[in-house]
């Protein structure tokens, strides 16, 4: 990915969350950039059918700037990078060779590379794919995700420690941390946060977070946000409306509010330049 002056959010579509919009529902919000972690591509369409097709774009649609993220796959004493389908149960099992010829083979404009990688991989991971990121190697792109496990002071202070500013975040990260994270200079910020909190009914607005099945809700007939302009809002549907819709129609409600927030989360990102 070329480096931008503007900050980008970057929605996880392997999560089920961000599975439930379409590409055009993306685009619709101006998202530009899109995440698929790789352990989830492994167990779905699978390893088979990923080595038939011509790259990840020709399988997948989309049009912008595609991100492998592949940092949760984890190699074993003997090498191997495995990873238990959610699926089936069964255990997906590659070796370092079938797991740099993949990445390759799908030809995004970014990897984010495992931990554990042998230099001649990911040296000739590098000439080849325009934008290599990493959470150890400081002659990649410095990649850095917040374990909330920690305490977020702790993290803001690792992040300012770095020798290497990370460029490229992964993390659930509230609105309020994302403003310190673009104070403190970060352009790209990937977070399944958006689509989870709305996956489960909770919504940003300009006074807070706000939750569509409290009982509440049924007596207020006004937009989530008054102030938003994705299409949810402008549609002018209530938070009355919505909390029926979750109740009833959870899925097609769900794709409102991810709309929704992934749109807030990216409009206060770039609103912070």
């Amino acid at each position: 990915m070329s480096p931008k002056k503007k900050n980008n959010f970057i929605p996880v579509l392997s999560s089920e969350a961000g599975a439930c919009l379409t590409l055009a529902n993306w685009q619709e919000i101006g998202v530009e950039g899109v995440a698929y972690y790789l352990d989830e591509l492994l167990m779905k369409p699978g390893f088979a059918l990923l080595n038939t097709i011509d790259d990840l774009r020709s399988y997948c649609g989309w049009p912008g700037t595609i991100i492998v993220n592949a940092t949760r796959l984890k190699a074993n004493s003997n090498g191997l990078y495995s990873v238990r389908s959610r699926f089936d149960g069964s255990t997906i099992s590659i070796t370092e060779d079938e797991l740099f010829t993949l990445l390759l083979k799908l030809q995004p404009e970014t990897v984010i590379l495992p931990q554990r990688v042998t230099a001649t991989y990911r040296n000739e991971l590098s000439a080849k794919i325009p934008n290599i990121f990493s959470p150890v190697n400081e002659t990649t792109g410095c990649y850095l995700v917040y374990d909330k496990q920690i305490p977020w002071s702790d993290f803001i202070q690792q992040l300012r420690n770095r020798v290497k500013k990370p460029s490229y975040l992964a993390g659930e990260f509230d609105c309020l941390q994302l403003d310190e994270l673009i104070n403190e200079g970060i352009e790209l910020i990937e977070s399944d946060k958006p689509a989870s909190d709305a996956f489960a009914g909770q919504v940003y607005t300009a006074q807070g977070t706000i939750a569509l099945l409290d009982s509440g809700m049924t007596k207020q007939h006004q937009v989530i946000d008054a102030e938003c302009t994705c299409p949810t809002c402008e549609q002018k549907l209530t938070r009355a409306y919505f909390h029926h819709l979750l109740m009833q129609t959870p899925l097609l409600c769900q794709r409102f509010l991810i709309q929704h927030n992934a749109h807030y989360y990216q409009h206060r990102m770039q609103s912070l330049v």
